[in-house]
């Protein structure tokens, strides 16, 4: 009993301790990113607009609200899938899955509004403390609109967490998550032409999938440690997730980048110049050798992890490995945000 007791107590300061060192990680992939690509927020010495510390606030915010994505989505993926139990209630690790959900709900909430705000300041130039005078101005802007929406969708999201009580109910949380993930996805690809309209949506999908992905294998290392006698079980069933995930991501991906590209070069005869030449390619490129690596490591682990695991081999250190590089590639994905 006092073992458990303490585990309990343990618990939080490694999530916080996790959660840390993944916004530390992200944060550096993205910060090196940005100024590789000399997209980092400039000061253009202009009178009465941002400062150029807002301009820092918008891609961290950004990768604040994705971090927060990927552990809401972990956590409810983990609650519904990894430790599902077939029609009854949510057994302990899954509550409190459900739980951790809630929290990251509330940052990624409060991200989505903070990035609002900082949007609008920014593609409005003026500053923060003025905003209140253009209101209607920044309501207007199809970015923020998005991001109030999707504030809006993961409040509620938020708020029905805390009534979950079974894996049917939180299933129908998980599609509220999964709309909340949309409209920024969408206002990404506001023109029309062809192949805009295809990376928007192949963008949809890849948002999905990443988070999925990644939020799996974090909700997998959060949860299913605890769950000692059927690890082999939400290993085996967070493999299938990965598989899927991770061929949905590399696809989805490639496409999107490649529709951006042609938006950019003005058609798709453009595309490879455009990546050779541009700050957007050379981003590309480093995210696409991320995901490839994940996507090579994570099918070995996938061969031999449960064997391994029964046999007290080293998997976790892998699925530490696989997390980090997957941190540096969101920051490249907040980056790529940025450059584009």
């Amino acid at each position: 009993m006092t073992g458990t007791r303490a585990a309990r107590h343990r618990t939080p300061g490694r999530l916080i301790v996790g959660g840390a060192s993944a916004v530390v990680i992200a944060s550096v992939g993205l910060v090196v990113a940005l100024v590789v690509a000399g997209s980092e927020p400039q000061d253009i010495g202009g009178i009465g607009g941002p400062s150029p510390f807002v301009g820092w606030l918008l891609p961290f915010f950004r990768l604040l609200s994705t971090l927060a994505t990927v552990g809401c989505a972990g956590a409810l993926l983990a609650a519904v899938v990894l430790l599902r139990i077939e029609g009854g209630p949510l057994g302990v690790q899954g509550r409190r899955a459900v739980r951790d959900a809630g929290n990251a709900a509330i940052i990624w909430a409060v991200s989505s509004f903070a990035g609002a705000v900082v949007t609008a300041a920014i593609l409005l130039d003026t500053p923060v403390n003025l905003l209140r005078f253009r209101l209607d101005d920044a309501l207007g802007v199809p970015e923020v609109k998005s991001l109030l929406i999707t504030g809006i969708l993961v409040v509620a999201l938020a708020i029905g967490i805390r009534r979950v009580q079974s894996s049917s109910a939180a299933g129908l949380v998980v599609l509220v998550a999964i709309a909340a993930l949309i409209p920024p996805a969408l206002t990404a690809y506001p023109r029309n032409e062809s192949y805009v309209v295809l990376a928007g949506a192949a963008l949809v999908i890849h948002v999905i999938a990443a988070t999925s992905w990644i939020g799996g294998l974090a909700g997998l290392v959060r949860y299913g440690r605890a769950s000692r006698g059927g690890l082999p079980t939400v290993l085996e069933r967070f493999n299938q997730v990965a598989l899927v995930s991770s061929i949905a991501v590399l696809l989805s991906g490639l496409i999107s980048a490649a529709g951006r590209l042609a938006a950019m070069g003005g058609g798709w005869g453009s595309v490879v110049d455009t990546l050779t030449s541009d700050a957007y390619g050379g981003l590309l490129i480093a995210k696409t050798v991320a995901f490839v690596i994940l996507i090579i490591v994570g099918a070995l682990r996938r061969r031999r992890s449960i064997e391994d695991l029964l046999a007290g081999g080293r998997v976790w250190q892998v699925i530490g490995f696989e997390l980090c590089i997957m941190a540096v590639a969101l920051g490249l994905s907040v980056a790529l945000s940025q450059t584009a």
